[in-house]
Order: C-alpha cells, then sequence, then structure tokens
C-alpha cells in the first residue's frame, strides 16, 4: 500500500524547494513510498494530492488492488507511457507558464526516459529531487532498519559460501555463482552491485567484478557483496589469501583491520564524515601506507547501495554530520598497493543510541587453507 506518511512528508518538502511535481524512475524511490517493486517503476507525486501510478496496461487490476492507488494510468508501449504522463504535465501546469519537475539524478535513472521527458514536455524545468528525498531517506524508521538486518544476514550466508567455495583452480565466476545462488535461496531479493571475487592482482582494483579467471595459492581475493531485500541492502565485504600470507599481505590486512576499527570507534552522533575519514587515514599513514589511501571510508546505504553522505561521489558531503537512524557502511575502499595487491574489510553500521551497531556480523579472518 501507499506509504501516505512518506507522500505528505515529500509533498511538504516540495512545496519548500518550489517543486510542483516528483517523477519517479528509479526502483529505490518508487519501493520507499509504495513498498513494493516493479521492473519498470513509473509513478508521479504531485505537489499536492493523491500519487499517480504510470503501469502496463495488463497491470492495472493488481496494481490497483496491491497499492491502492486511486490514479493509475496505463499504457502499451513507452510511446504511449510518455504521452500519458505528458498529459499528467498538461493537466497539472493549467494555465502556469512552467513546471518545476523533481527527478532523482543518482546511479539507475534511465536518462534515455529523461530525455524522451524533456523533449517531450518543453514547458518542464528538470531539477534534482535530492534536497527533497535525500533528507527524508537518510534516517531510517526501525521497519527499514530490520529489512536491513535481514539483507545484512543474507550476505553473511554468501560470504560463508565463498569461504567453502574459495580454493586453488576455482575460478572467480564459480565462486560468484555459488555466493549468488546461497543468497537468493537465503531469501535475497538480487544484489545491488556485482559480487566482487577480485584475485591476485585484481585484488587492487577500486571496483571490480567476477572472471574466469582461476584463483591461485597465494592470491589475494577480495569479496564484496551488496544483496537486497525488499529492496533494502547491507554491504559485506572481505579479504583472505589462499594459503599462508607473506609478510607484506598480512601486514596490509592488518593494518586495514586497524584502521577500519579506528573509522567505528569515530562513528558516532555529531560526527562529520571527514572525522571517520581521518581516523581511519591516520593508521595508514603511521603503517606507512597513507601514499594509497583512498578518501571516502564511510557512506550511507539503504535502498541504495550508496547513498547521501557519500563522500567518494560528492566531495561536500565529507562535512556532513552522522545522526542517531542513520545507517553506513565502514570500509568503502581498497588498500591497494602495487607489487602486493588489495585487501579491503566493510561493514554496514545502524546508529542507534549514540553508538554504531553493526548490522553485517563476520569474522574478519584472513587465510584460506
Amino acid at each position: 500500500m501507499v506509504n501516505t506518511t512518506r507522500v505528505q512528508r515529500a509533498q511538504a518538502r516540495m512545496r519548500q524547494q518550489g517543486i510542483d511535481a516528483y517523477l519517479i524512475l528509479t526502483h529505490d524511490d518508487y519501493v520507499y513510498f509504495f513498498g513494493e517493486d516493479r521492473y519498470q517503476p513509473r509513478a508521479i507525486i504531485p505537489g499536492e494530492g493523491v500519487p499517480i501510478v504510470v503501469t502496463f496496461t495488463g497491470e492495472e487490476a493488481e496494481v490497483r488492488a496491491s497499492l491502492g492507488v486511486e490514479d493509475v494510468r496505463v499504457f502499451g508501449s513507452v510511446g504511449q507511457q510518455i504521452k500519458d504522463v505528458v498529459q499528467v504535465m498538461r493537466q497539472m501546469r493549467g494555465t502556469q507558464q512552467k513546471l518545476t519537475i523533481g527527478v532523482q539524478m543518482w546511479f539507475s535513472t534511465p536518462a534515455f526516459l529523461l530525455n524522451l521527458f524533456q523533449k517531450a514536455n518543453p514547458h518542464v524545468t528538470v531539477v534534482d529531487i535530492a534536497p527533497v528525498m535525500d533528507e527524508l531517506r537518510m534516517v531510517k524508521d526501525a521497519a527499514e532498519v530490520a529489512l536491513m538486518q535481514r539483507a545484512a544476514d543474507i550476505a553473511a550466508i554468501g560470504m560463508e559460501t565463498a569461504v567453502r567455495t574459495l580454493e586453488p583452480g576455482v575460478t572467480e565466476n564459480d565462486v560468484a555463482a555459488e555466493v549468488e545462488y546461497a543468497m537468493r535461496k537465503a531469501g535475497g531479493h538480487g544484489v545491488a552491485t556485482p559480487v566482487f571475487v577480485n584475485s591476485g592482482i585484481r585484488s587492487g582494483w577500486l571496483h571490480g567484478t567476477a572472471t574466469d579467471k582461476p584463483i591461485e595459492s597465494g592470491d589475494l581475493v577480495v569479496l564484496d557483496l551488496v544483496p537486497r531485500y525488499k529492496g533494502y541492502c547491507a554491504n559485506l565485504c572481505r579479504a583472505f589469501v589462499i594459503g599462508a600470507p607473506t609478510a607484506k599481505q598480512q601486514e596490509l590486512f592488518d593494518t586495514y583491520k586497524r584502521a577500519q576499527a579506528a573509522g567505528i570507534t569515530a562513528l558516532k552522533p555529531g560526527a562529520r564524515m571527514r572525522d571517520i575519514d581521518a581516523a581511519a587515514k591516520q593508521v595508514f599513514e603511521e603503517a606507512g601506507y597513507g601514499a594509497f589511501y583512498v578518501a571516502g571510508i564511510s557512506h550511507s546505504i539503504g535502498l541504495g547501495f550508496e547513498e547521501t553522505p557519500a563522500p567518494t561521489i560528492h566531495p561536500g558531503d565529507s562535512g556532513m554530520q552522522i545522526r542517531e537512524g542513520m545507517t553506513v557502511t565502514v570500509g568503502h575502499p581498497v588498500l591497494s598497493v602495487p607489487g602486493i595487491g588489495g585487501v579491503r574489510l566493510e561493514d554496514t553500521f545502524h546508529i542507534a543510541s549514540g553508538e554504531a551497531k553493526p548490522l553485517t556480523n563476520f569474522p574478519t579472518a584472513f587465510r584460506i587453507v
């Protein structure tokens, strides 16, 4: 059903920002307002009044029954979908010269659809909806945290599967397949980012995927898991070594573990994102790895795998304060050292009662024999 409280809060903020309507084109905000997801989520939240859902003709009856939405527009093609939205915009505009329409400007916004919308609506000014939605989504309610906890538990099942699967000769893709299957079987609804299984020299990659590369004895392996449950994410990352670690591999791992712990200690209400970075960076510098530090060790997470504040994307977010009810990760960038490889440890936390409470829970043992 439509979460009318969230709709009304969004509408109040839209009016403050001078935004006439929010055109939803992304999964995360669709889930936020409607409590369910669709392959092509399309809806309009007007500045006043009831939400409008735009859906495929064959889904109309089910949408009306499941969401209880009064205004449902149906389409049989993308062209019809655009036409319906244009009609809504014209009705909303009335005698106004211009409409200001908010759209999410983030990872998953379909650029082609936004382009079509702008061409079909020359009287519309499109603006970023972030000033409205970032503030609403930054602090999670109890129901949201419960869904994230379920995602975190699923991540732990995936990581346990990875540990059992990792051995010389197995490919990165083999490991990823077993991990994804285990998380699906545990109730997960897919992943927010591809399963990272970065081994050997690829362990030093900032981002990653899983390839047909065989995992070899002595390899560093970085595994990053971000499963979804009912739209919500949790992030769990661990680094392993296949066999006995070299002295330098062990040093990298121990350094990152201390740096993450320092970041977690700094993670408390009132602290700024830059404070978490500073605490972690100091550990890297004292260990002689300051030159390899990548800023942005913490970011918000929820319906998106990376939400505001996200200092690695928006450096200005480093000044944002941690608040009660936020959910953030610590351990975002890899410590990548040429000639050695990379290590990374990341966990998800909920800020409650003045402290960072872990949602993810998995050992940080390094060696896999």
